[in-house]
């Protein structure tokens, strides 16, 4: 298996280090992305993933590529948004544009959230 969350990590760390500071736009994003973890997180934390596990299921083969605040990895049947401020993730059904639960069956905001698993909470 393919390890993802090493470039994923690396992009994230570059972007809070070095794109953040120098850019009001990216400072006041990287605040309300804050803000929106800390209302959240414990919703997101229930649904905690493997970012490598979820890439191989959803996006196969996929090299993610940064997009803004977001670290995007596009499949076949889905795209897999991981957000580099935040640390979650969320999948897109490319068909129905709809986000979608590890099931990949449609879902609501909170069901649609997953949180990140830091690389020391990851499996072997």
């Amino acid at each position: 298996m393919s390890d993802t969350k090493t470039a994923y990590s690396a992009a994230s760390k570059h972007y809070i280090k070095d794109v953040v500071p120098k850019s009001p736009t990216e400072q006041e994003r990287y605040r309300k992305a804050k803000e929106r973890e800390a209302k959240y997180n414990d919703d997101w934390g229930r649904l905690s993933v493997n970012l490598n596990d979820i890439i191989q299921q959803f996006a196969p083969g996929s090299t993610g590529k940064k997009k803004g605040y977001k670290y995007k990895y596009v499949g076949k049947d889905y795209i897999v948004l991981a957000d580099m401020i935040a640390g979650y993730l969320r999948i897109v059904d490319r068909r129905t544009s709809q986000f979608v639960k590890l099931d990949g069956t449609p879902g609501d905001d909170p069901e649609t959230h997953f949180k990140i698993l830091k690389r020391k909470d990851m499996r072997s």
